[in-house]
Formats: C-alpha cells, sequence, structure tokens
C-alpha cells in the first residue's frame, strides 16, 4: 500500500514536471524584444524557447530559471545566456554569450565548453549535460540583415522585431547584407593549416559552389582604428580580376569572446593542388615548363603591383595550380606540359596578407623559415615591390634544380648570411642544361641592393621568356641519362633476339 502510493505521488510529479516543462516552451523568458530561440530537437518535445533581449536569461533546475530543465542530469543554474553589444567590424551587434555554471557541462556543436563561455552563432547545437539538445538561431529582420544595431551609437532607432516566424527563418532567403559567415556557408573538411590560420573547404548555402575558407587564429577586438582600415583594404583585394590571382570573395569577421574577433576569408577554390607538390613530386621541372610557368607568375605580378599591391610570400607553397586533363590524344595542348594535362593555369594565392594579419607579426612569420625573403625583409629596413621579385628568383632557381639557393645545408655561413650577401651558386650537373640566359635572368632577381634588382617589367622582357619554346626532350640531365640507358638496352635486346 505505502509502495503503491510512492509510486503515484512520484507520477503525479514528473506529471507535473513534465506540464511546467511544456509550458515553458514556446514562451519567452522576459520582457524585451525577441532576440534568438533555442528549439527543442528531443524527440516528443517539439517547441522551442524565445529567448529576448533581456541582459541575462537564466537556464537550470530551479524553478527560479527562466528556462526550467527538469531532468536529473541539469545542474540547478546549468548557464547564463547574456546579451551583449559588441562594435564588430564597424556595426555594433547584439549577440548572446553563453556561461557555463554546471557540473556536467554545457556542450556547443558537441564540444564542451573550457573556457566557460562562448559567443553563440546560427545553427549551433546547445546540449545542457547529456539529454537537453537545442538548435540556437538568431531571429533576422531582412531590412537589417541579423541582429545588428544602427552604427551611430546617438541614433534613437531602436532594435527592430523580427518580422518572420522561425520556420520563415528557415524556409525563406535571407538578405546577404551584414549576414554572418555561418549564415551563408556550410564549413566542410580541412584542406591546410599554417602558422596563422586554416583553410577549409566550405558550401555556399544559396547557390551551392564549393569555396575555399581561410580561418585566421583569434585576435583581440581592440583596434576599432585597425579594423576600419582592414575594412578598406578587403575592398581593394576584393576588386582585383586576374586569372592569375586566387580571387577573394568576401571578408567576415565573427565575435569568439566579448574581446576576441576572428578574420574568414572566403577564396575561389583551386582544386589540382601546389606548385610546391608538383616540384616534389617531379624532382624539378623541365625548363620549357618552368618558362609557360613563370609567364603566368609575372603577369599577375604585374597586376598586384600596377595596383601598389606586394604580395610579400612568394613560395611554391602560395602557387596554385588548375589543371585541364587531356582527354583524347587528338586534343591539342595549351603548354608544355605532361603528357596528360592539356592546360594549366597558375594562381597566385595569399596575396596581400599582411594587410590581415599585421605588418610585424607577418615580417617575425616569415624570418621563421626565410628561404624566399628578400635581405630588405630580414634587415627590417622598409621594402619595396621588388622583394616579391627575389623571392620570384628563388623559387625559379628551385623549379630548375629541385632545391634552394640558400639552405643551412650549404652553410658555413649560416642561411641568413647568405641572402643578405647573396651568395648563391649554379651547382653542376644540376645546371649543366640550363639555358644560360636562364642564369642570366635569376643573377639579376637574387641582387641584394633592390635599386639594381629587376623589376616586374624587366623581368618579363627578359631574353629567357622570349623564347616560345625549349627543345621538346628538354628532361633533366638525369631523366635524360635514364632514357638514353633505356634505348641502349632495348636495342641490345632487339640484336640478341635477331641471333
Amino acid at each position: 500500500m505505502a509502495n503503491s502510493l510512492k509510486r503515484q505521488l512520484s507520477s503525479e510529479a514528473v506529471n507535473s514536471d513534465e506540464k511546467r516543462f511544456q509550458a515553458t516552451l514556446n514562451s519567452g523568458p522576459g520582457q524585451g524584444d525577441a532576440l534568438a530561440v533555442l528549439v527543442s530537437l528531443v524527440p516528443g518535445r517539439e517547441g522551442k524557447f524565445t529567448l529576448t533581449d533581456a541582459s541575462v536569461t537564466k537556464i537550470g533546475r530551479s524553478r527560479t530559471c527562466d528556462i526550467a530543465l527538469l531532468e536529473p542530469d541539469i545542474s540547478t543554474l546549468h548557464c547564463e545566456l547574456w546579451t551583449l553589444t559588441l562594435e564588430i567590424d564597424g556595426s555594433r551587434r547584439r549577440m548572446i554569450n553563453v556561461i557555463d555554471k554546471s557540473r556536467n557541462g554545457t556542450f556547443v556543436n558537441g564540444n564542451r565548453l573550457v573556457k566557460k563561455d562562448y559567443i553563440l552563432r546560427n545553427g549551433d547545437r546547445l546540449v545542457f549535460g547529456k539529454s537537453c539538445s537545442f538548435l540556437f538561431k538568431y531571429l533576422i529582420d531582412e531590412s537589417q540583415g541579423p541582429h545588428v544595431l544602427p552604427s551611430d551609437e546617438n541614433s534613437t532607432e531602436q532594435f527592430k522585431k523580427p518580422l518572420l516566424s522561425s520556420q520563415d527563418i528557415v524556409r525563406r532567403p535571407l538578405s546577404l547584407k551584414n549576414l554572418s559567415f555561418y549564415d551563408r556557408y556550410v564549413l566542410g573538411k580541412e584542406l591546410g593549416s599554417g602558422h596563422y590560420a586554416i583553410v577549409k573547404e566550405a558550401t555556399d548555402k544559396s547557390s551551392g559552389d564549393i569555396v575555399a575558407v581561410k580561418i585566421f587564429h583569434p585576435q583581440l577586438n581592440d583596434d576599432q582604428k585597425k579594423t576600419k582600415q582592414f575594412r578598406e583594404e578587403t575592398k581593394i583585394l576584393m576588386s582585383i580580376q586576374h586569372r592569375n590571382i586566387v580571387k577573394l570573395m568576401d571578408r567576415f569577421v565573427e565575435p569568439v569572446s566579448k574581446s576576441q574577433i576572428q578574420t574568414y576569408l572566403v577564396l575561389e577554390k583551386v582544386n589540382d593542388g601546389e606548385l610546391f607538390d608538383r616540384i616534389v613530386r617531379k624532382g624539378r621541372l623541365r625548363q620549357n615548363e618552368t618558362n609557360a610557368i613563370f609567364r603566368q607568375i609575372l603577369n599577375g605580378l604585374r597586376y598586384l603591383h600596377a595596383k601598389n599591391i606586394i604580395h610579400r610570400d612568394i613560395k611554391p607553397e602560395n602557387i596554385l595550380l588548375n589543371i585541364r586533363k587531356r582527354q583524347s590524344p587528338d586534343e591539342l595542348q595549351q603548354g608544355p606540359w605532361d603528357e596528360d594535362e592539356l592546360e594549366i593555369t597558375i594562381k597566385i594565392a595569399d596575396f596581400g596578407l599582411a594587410k590581415f594579419i599585421g605588418e610585424m607579426q607577418f615580417t617575425n612569420t616569415l624570418c621563421g623559415t626565410p628561404s624566399y625573403v628578400a635581405p630588405e625583409v630580414l634587415k627590417k629596413t622598409g621594402y619595396s615591390a621588388k622583394v616579391d621579385l627575389w623571392s620570384a628568383g628563388v623559387l625559379l632557381y628551385v623549379c630548375l634544380c629541385g632545391f634552394p639557393p640558400f639552405s643551412e645545408q650549404l652553410s658555413p655561413p649560416s642561411m641568413k648570411e647568405q641572402i643578405l650577401r647573396g651568395k648563391l651558386a649554379f651547382y653542376s650537373p644540376y645546371w649543366d642544361d640550363i639555358d644560360d640566359s636562364c642564369l642570366h635572368l635569376i643573377s639579376n632577381l637574387l641582387v641584394v641592393n633592390p635599386a639594381t634588382r629587376f623589376d616586374v617589367g624587366q623581368t618579363i622582357n627578359h631574353p629567357w621568356f622570349a623564347r616560345e619554346a625549349f627543345e621538346p626532350d628538354s628532361l633533366p640531365l638525369k631523366n635524360r641519362e635514364l632514357v638514353k640507358a633505356n634505348k641502349i638496352l632495348k636495342t641490345f635486346s632487339e640484336l640478341s633476339n635477331l641471333k
């Protein structure tokens, strides 16, 4: 009898709690304009919590919380959602920052909040404890873009209430103005990483196009003057249209925390790898192949320099390849490419990166691996567009022989001293079959004094580029010797068969 009464009381308590949870769903936590929604992902508990722009929304098991979650692994006060007004990339945004207060954890997109707070983004999945799962969405007024406030701090215009329901937000196309990166793109696999950024594949939600996204490591959001300068310089870079330069399509600045921001550069995706990989795979490139590649690199540099943009980081990893494969032997090749290649288009990547990560930080990063860096950059005495021609000279050297002109393996002196003194040599047998005019060109690019170093115009007009083609069998010397040896063996075999 007593056990039956206990079960009945327990059942009534559970039903009461369930009714209270359902009563809380589809309601807001307090007064204020609607700013975002938490859509329940738990089966059988469909609905949403509407979040207003009140200063703080409390979530937990306590009946005093604005949103009551009743599962046993939810803490009395599990987390707080704070509304923040942040100055981001020239606009004032109203964002929601989640602060974990629990024992069992608050998880965003499967990751537990380690640093205890996180600025929420559209589409984030929030899990409290183990069982309470929600999709987070900012409400969007199409006339303004998402959660954007007037940029004038003295403006009396109030943040407008959303014109759409949460279902409309999902189904109707959104205005592109002021959208977050995550409103427009879905991130995919990682393509590469470096000292100051990672590159990922992404899909444009509206068109389905595949792009590349360079995501810089978080930076402090403490210099609005510098942020404005970056924004203006980005507009210049996005105006660049050249077949030999990777297209910069868009730039987003996303808040990471109350004090940090992260820059996203959306770029044209180039599908066939880096020049670096081609050099490694082949050992070194044929002279006619290198000539054709460098014509395109120089055309891209001439375009950038005419716009007063210095690349600053010319190296094989930043030269990307678009390769049209040959479908049949009858197709006429558009250059001195490999047998299965119809045409190769060179794309210069990562131009103007010093503008995004800071000149001093960029220079220090380069100095960590200075194989391609001009002497004046190492000296930090100021430099011009001719730094790109020094780097191009190093790259030309590497393409033709397979190793750099300056390295620690050639010490003493040290690699830095080799660069500062312009100490280089054309070692035999690697350079025995290279045209003398090419050696002359490299020698006039790797000149310590930038005043006497070739500029991009002098380089393009050099006699080595005036040659339409080199010998079709201008293979590296080692490869030619292997071909000759195979011919001798084949002839010997044929003679043996005749006997």
